[in-house]
């Protein structure tokens, strides 16, 4: 009977220390998961603390662009619209001339001196032909070649301002060594140059 009861002692004594062992075993893994636990909170918060920083940073600089590029925009905006008036109210003029104004308007800009004793060819855009070779008659006489159709920029590079009377004649040597360009883009072109600021105060009042 003696031994039975120091079986039953020492088995108690062994599920005691054994669910001692298991209780540890228990806190420390409840301990190691609260410390997992705490521990990705504080990543998570970091994370989120970098990813605010990161995009205030981003948010902060973009604005910065915008406020920097809306200036620029207005200015580009006001530029455009200007010259679109501009070159409208040219075009309403320019198609109210006659045809033989607008060819005189061209030969402003041609000095007889420049091409004496030459012979020339003529190429004619856009211009009545007869009206042209009247001039040319006028203005070179028997040193005309010939004077013949062209196209817009064929011979020579023509800015597009959005002209609706795209006019122009080219004189060009018989021997192809030099060009003289007679052309309203040229025209339009030097006068916007020389009297910019005087046409838009005049188109605007001012108020631009």
């Amino acid at each position: 009977m003696e031994e039975l009861r120091s079986t039953d002692i020492l088995d108690k004594e062994i599920q005691a220390d054994a669910r001692r062992k298991a209780e540890s075993i228990l806190k420390k893994a409840d301990e190691e998961a609260e410390k997992i636990k705490k521990g990705v909170a504080e990543r998570v918060e970091a994370s989120k603390k970098e990813k605010e920083a990161f995009y205030a940073k981003k948010l902060a600089s973009v604005e910065k662009d915008m406020n920097a590029t809306i200036p620029l925009e207005k200015e580009r905006f006001a530029v455009t619209f200007i010259q679109k008036e501009m070159i409208a109210n040219i075009n309403a003029y320019l198609k109210s001339l006659p045809v033989q104004k607008r060819i005189e308007l061209v030969f402003k800009a041609f000095d007889k001196n420049l091409l004496s004793e030459k012979k020339l060819n003529a190429y004619v855009y856009g211009f009545d032909l007869s009206e042209v070779q009247k001039k040319l008659k006028d203005e070179i006489g028997s040193n005309l070649l010939k004077c013949e159709k062209t196209d817009f920029g064929k011979y020579v590079l023509e800015d597009e301002i959005g002209l609706e009377c795209n006019e122009g004649i080219i004189l060009e040597t018989e021997d192809k060594t030099f060009r003289v360009r007679l052309t309203m883009v040229q025209i339009i072109n030097n006068l916007l140059d020389k009297n910019r600021m005087e046409l838009s105060n005049a188109l605007f009042g001012g108020n631009l």
